[in-house]
């Protein structure tokens, strides 16, 4: 008797075990980071079956853009897949009435973004490690947020010499989408040791060491400052030049090499070939410079490259 009655509940913890359905919990908060809700985001399951794991793939919502959070309706939410889906009368659907969804982000605030101006300003200027570059802002933008995932970033400047530049414009991607773009207005300020005036100029001077000095000065706008004073030294100014004027190098007059008349040495090299002979210049010519050359000796005119003081190459 003892051992029938054993059997007798042990059918019915069995059949009863077999009636009891999935058990889904809504939470009453999430967290996420994708841009789509689904149902295993937002909602516990008591077992791990088949129909357990097609449920939790299945979206239920779209995700409120990140940093902010939107309010679900659970009720809607089993309506809607009961509706859609053959959902088992079994399941049984418990928890939260409501849940809270928040989408995580990455925020961007003002710093970053001057920290990201400042990284790319410090590579621009590998050619002058001297200078000290910085962009200043007329306003910056109010801090934003963008999606998790592998943000990366470019930095364009208004102006393709760097210096010059009025703004900057920030493009940020995420896992490869664009995701935010905008344009920083502002100037640069670029301090850094330049040749200035120490004295004022007068044009047509030849200029002395004593006439120059080597200051830190902003050169963000001038177009071609000279970092060496001995580079100015002998040569003539085209203008007049206040003292502590930054000096261009577009107002020296600089000799040229060779000058028109001149007589130099005309060179051949061709392999192992390497003649020489004397010419009339017949222009005058800077470094590198390709001029015309009377050869003396057979009064034929060459085109010649300058290649030092007096010098020309056979091109």
């Amino acid at each position: 008797m003892i051992r029938l009655l054993f059997l007798t509940v042990c059918l019915l913890l069995s059949v009863a075990g077999t009636c009891r359905g999935l058990e889904i919990t809504f939470k009453p908060s999430v967290s996420i980071d994708a841009a789509s809700v689904s149902l295993v985001d937002i909602a516990d399951f008591d077992d791990q079956s088949d129909m357990a794991q097609a449920l939790q793939t299945q979206t239920v919502s779209q995700a409120p853009p990140p940093g902010q959070e939107n309010m679900l309706q659970t009720a809607e939410i089993v309506r809607n897949l009961t509706k859609t889906l053959q959902v088992p009368a079994s399941v049984l659907w418990k928890g939260s009435a409501t849940v809270k969804v928040y989408r995580n982000g990455v925020r961007i605030g003002p710093e970053k973004i001057q920290s990201i101006i400042a990284e790319f300003l410090k590579k621009s200027k590998s050619n002058q490690p001297e200078m000290e570059i910085r962009f200043i802002p007329a306003t910056l933008p109010l801090p934003f947020m963008i999606p998790v995932g592998n943000v990366t970033w470019t930095v364009t400047p208004s102006n393709p010499g760097v210096l010059a530049s009025s703004s900057m414009t920030l493009i940020f991607s995420v896992d490869g989408k664009v995701r935010k773009n905008i344009a920083i207005f502002g100037h640069i300020e670029a301090m850094t040791p330049v040749t200035v005036a120490a004295t004022a100029l007068q044009k047509g001077s030849v200029l002395t060491a004593a006439q120059l000095s080597l200051l830190t000065r902003n050169i963000a706008e001038v177009s071609s400052p000279c970092f060496d004073t001995n580079e100015l030294v002998g040569k003539k100014i085209n203008r007049s030049v206040a003292e502590g004027t930054v000096i261009e190098r577009a107002w020296i007059d600089i000799p040229p090499m060779i000058s028109r008349g001149q007589t130099v040495k005309i060179v051949l090299n061709h392999g192992d070939l390497h003649l020489t002979t004397e010419g009339i210049a017949n222009m005058n010519g800077m470094k590198d410079q390709i001029i015309r050359v009377q050869n003396i000796s057979s009064k034929k005119m060459l085109s010649c490259r300058v290649t030092a003081p007096g010098i020309v190459e056979v091109q």
